[in-house]
């Protein structure tokens, strides 16, 4: 069995590199990944090459602490099962299903700290997207939308949907998102919203801007 790992090995061009599978320390497990979702926000401006360079990757992630150069690995968002534990782990934890911020690789060792099992009914589709969901949830807490307010969702990719989603549990008057796909607005009303628009930003009483070029 062997570790497949994307490498950015330069802007605009990838690899998948093959590597015998890690024996995990007697600190850690071995995770087998199932799903790792794509970020296109950050995760494109490292394939173009457009990340700045010689800034800390990701400071709060163990896996990205380094500085950014290539090649790299990237990506934050993988889950998985624990297929094998170190001598001084508990083996419980082998066959749970995780989820973790690490790079796009088919298996990775990680300490237990480092990962958050999943509850049984979380479904591993749904867990991929937990990373997009604290980015979501920040927003929220950042904007504090007060009752009765009208509220705006500009952008409707991931990180626009999944705040939408967060957004449809407060009381609003309304709640309205916009983007130029109709796929992504009928997602938005299957989400929560009450109103979508297609390009044309309405009048509200707060706007989160989760589309390209917003932060």
């Amino acid at each position: 069995m062997k570790q497949l790992s994307l490498l950015f090995k330069q802007p605009l061009t990838t690899e998948l590199r093959e590597m015998p599978v890690p024996e995990p320390a007697p600190d850690q497990v071995l995770v087998a990944n199932r799903l790792s979702a794509i970020s296109a926000g950050t995760e494109m401006l490292v394939f173009q090459g457009l990340f700045p360079e010689n800034m800390a990757v990701d400071t709060a992630i163990a896996s990205l602490s380094g500085r950014f150069r290539y090649p790299l690995m990237y990506g934050y968002s993988c889950v998985g099962k624990v297929v094998a534990a170190g001598s001084c782990v508990d083996h419980s934890w082998i066959g749970r299903r995780v989820f973790a911020f690490h790079p796009h690789e088919s298996h990775f060792v990680s300490l237990p700290e480092e990962l958050l099992p999943l509850p049984p009914d979380v479904t591993e589709e749904d867990a991929v997207f937990l990373a997009g969901m604290e980015t979501a949830v920040n927003l929220v807490m950042d904007g504090r939308p007060l009752l009765g307010e009208r509220v705006m969702v500009w952008g409707l990719g991931v990180v626009g949907l999944l705040t939408t989603a967060v957004l449809a549990r407060y009381p609003l008057a309304v709640l309205a998102g916009v983007d130029p796909v109709v796929t992504r607005c009928q997602a938005a009303m299957d989400l929560g919203a009450q109103l979508t628009f297609g390009g044309t930003e309405p009048e509200g009483d707060f706007v989160f801007h989760a589309a390209a070029g917003h932060s």
